[in-house]
């Protein structure tokens, strides 16, 4: 799999989608996969540059993922959307500092902005 390409993790088709839209202009490529343990075994043997895991329910699941994700793609930025009240209270991430969270969706498309910026 190509370097530049970045793996979406969304249950939901609309947020999948702007998702999609806003990475066409900064981060080429994206690619999703129809359930949760596709997406964790392709982070587990793919190579990307930026994993996006919209963190709705299943959590647990995706949590895993996340994890995953952490340990097989060093190189790799991981931004996780939504549930951040839950994320520090539990410290779920706690271990995974180089994970970065926002709260909404809506600020995906400046953490985008953000991370091309840092390149």
């Amino acid at each position: 799999m190509e370097r530049r390409c970045t793996l979406i993790v969304s249950d939901s088709p609309d947020r999948r989608y702007f998702i999609e839209y806003h990475l066409k202009n900064h981060a080429g490529r994206s690619v999703h996969y129809p359930n949760i343990m596709s997406a964790r075994k392709a982070a587990r043997l793919d190579s990307f540059a930026l994993i996006v895991v919209d963190l709705s329910i299943p959590l647990r699941e995706k949590l895993a993922l996340v994890s995953d994700a952490c340990i097989h793609q060093s190189d790799a930025r991981i931004i996780t959307i939504g549930k951040m009240e839950y994320l520090e209270k539990t410290g779920a991430l706690a271990g995974f500092p180089s994970v970065e969270s926002i709260d909404s969706i809506r600020s995906f498309p400046d953490k985008l902005a953000e991370c091309s910026a840092q390149r």
